[in-house]
């Protein structure tokens, strides 16, 4: 069976495979910028449940779309 890449395309939505330290840094700089979790989730355009179920990692995959609006709303390197 082929290994699929890591970047799957599904339903013309690109999917990221997710990092295990992310939801630390979720936490991590959210608080650094005085954040709670129901400003946070609408900076990135998803619902507090959401956020919360990505912080918690619960979510194992994460929208190509959002993971970039995670990297300029956190301020993590490229």
């Amino acid at each position: 069976m082929a290994r699929e890449s890591p970047s799957v395309q599904r339903a013309s939505v690109t999917i990221v495979p997710s990092l295990a330290a992310y939801t630390t840094m979720m936490r991590r700089d959210r608080q650094r910028l005085g954040l709670r979790e129901c400003r946070a989730a609408w900076l990135l355009g998803i619902t507090v449940g959401q956020y919360r179920r990505l912080e918690a990692g619960d979510e194992t995959l994460i929208p190509a779309k959002l993971w970039e609006r995670m990297i300029d709303v956190f301020g993590w390197p490229r």
